[in-house]
């Protein structure tokens, strides 16, 4: 019998079912009014605040609660900011250099626009090319669909980006690092 298997798989943490704290949409939206006009960094439209103290987070609590407890606790959040896309904002491939997990917490749903990519798509291209190839002829990404509340967390080293944005209401999230 042929078969093959997958060694030494990424590993992504999805907290999913989170009920989302009172007022965090409106706090996204009056935070970058008052904080206007961001960054540019791997967004293309759209608003990302600039890099913030884990401390200066309003949602601190939440987020160290979800946490709180297993692998996590030997890890420290050093810093967050703020996206919000509209129609027609998106995010260009990118990673985290020097930080061990990047996290997203989820204020709106992000409609499936998350896109992680195989961390061997460079070093076995042509494996990955015969064996993963998706229906759109891209090498290994993996589409991440999350709901409003939801925290993922994956490796700062993975290449991820997100889709453009086709909705009229905004997209909304908040990114953190987190280092051991």
């Amino acid at each position: 019998m042929n078969s093959y298997n997958i060694l030494f798989p990424t590993p992504i943490w999805h907290f999913k079912n989170l009920s989302l704290p009172e007022g965090a949409y409106e706090w996204a939206l009056d935070y970058k009014e008052k904080n206007l006009p961001g960054v540019e960094k791997s967004n293309r439209g759209g608003y990302q605040s600039t890099i913030n103290n884990p401390n200066e987070f309003e949602y601190k609590e939440h987020i160290t609660n979800i946490l709180r407890g297993g692998e996590f606790k030997k890890f420290k959040v050093t810093s967050w900011w703020l996206n919000i896309n509209k129609k027609g904002d998106y995010n260009l491939p990118h990673t985290h250099p020097g930080i061990d997990l990047a996290c997203v917490w989820y204020i709106t749903d992000n409609e499936g626009l998350l896109y992680l990519e195989d961390p061997l798509v460079n070093t076995r291209v042509k494996l990955n090319y015969i064996l993963k190839q998706d229906s759109e002829g891209r090498l290994s990404r993996k589409r991440i669909f999350a709901s409003a509340g939801d925290l993922l967390i994956f490796p700062g080293d993975i290449v991820h980006n997100v889709e453009e944005h086709v909705l009229d209401t905004p997209r909304i999230s908040v990114s953190f690092n987190m280092v051991l």
